[in-house]
């Protein structure tokens, strides 16, 4: 389950509506909720809030994260090199 420490990081890195970004990036890896469709965003906020717990969306959340904030460092030493 995602913690309160967990939940901090991922809002840093994708922003207060990280809910659709989450989804889209699910949406392309094609992993749909058990009934076969999309996940919402009050699912994915209970996932990330840890009221729910599903451990292939968590593990997915933490890839996102993690390739967001490697291009966000990517970009921001492009910046640096620029200045």
């Amino acid at each position: 389950m995602i913690n309160d420490n967990q939940k901090d990081t991922i809002i840093s890195v994708l922003g207060k509506h990280y809910s659709p970004k989450i989804i889209e990036y699910l949406n392309k890896k094609k992993i749909c909720n058990s009934n076969g469709n999309p996940f919402s965003s009050a699912s994915i906020q209970k996932i990330v809030s840890g009221i729910q717990k599903n451990d292939i969306v968590e593990l997915q959340i933490v890839n996102l994260v993690t390739a967001v904030k490697k291009r966000n460092e990517k970009t921001a030493k492009k910046l640096q090199t620029l200045l």
